[in-house]
């Protein structure tokens, strides 16, 4: 199991010379990369292919090898196995703080993983993190709306077709010259 451990997206100085991104490999064998990408927020890529990782452990992959350029503010990675699925990734929401790694706080699989800011630690395992741990709930090629049924959305439409057909026949009543119109008649000749 591969796993995006930790990255170091503002670093203090230039990022284009500290930026790095931390791989580890939680199993019991060693992993070659082979057909492996790590991608970024913006669309960037940078294949694996010729990278190998030791069983459980780490695969420190610096911008100046990756010319990837990590996003400071609502950033994310994701890293895709040989066979172009999802394998992992993290987002943080806001700014980076300077200096400090975005790391990966448990090691559990899901939507629930658990990233935090904490002092770099590359190589090596995660420090505790300084600030709350940032939970993002929605799981990778399952839709936002997963709980809005048809029936739901049907519902809606229906109820607000109502509503604006009672809204247009109530401006149309209440205005004398629309009544006319419409209804060809004096409002007040009912």
């Amino acid at each position: 199991m591969v796993l995006i451990n930790e990255w170091l997206p503002n670093s203090v100085g230039a990022d284009a010379a500290g930026e790095w991104v931390e791989l580890w490999n939680g199993g019991g064998t060693a992993v070659d990369l082979k057909g492996w990408v790590l991608k970024t927020e913006n669309g960037k890529k940078f294949s694996l292919t010729g990278q190998r990782i030791s069983a459980h452990g780490y695969l420190v992959l610096k911008r100046t090898v990756t010319k990837l350029s990590l996003r400071n503010t609502d950033g994310g990675l994701a890293l895709y196995d040989a066979g172009g699925a999802l394998a992992d990734r993290g987002n943080f929401d806001g700014s980076a703080p300077e200096g400090q790694s975005f790391s990966r706080a448990d090691y559990a699989m899901g939507p629930a993983q658990h990233f935090a800011f904490a002092d770099p630690t590359p190589a090596a395992p995660n420090a505790t993190a300084r600030s709350a741990v940032v939970v993002r709930g929605y799981p990778a090629a399952v839709p936002l709306n997963r709980g809005f049924t048809n029936a739901a959305f049907s519902t809606i439409m229906v109820g607000t077709a109502v509503l604006l057909a009672g809204l247009i026949i109530y401006a149309i009543k209440a205005n004398e010259d629309l009544s006319k119109l419409f209804f060809g008649r004096d409002k007040n000749a009912r």
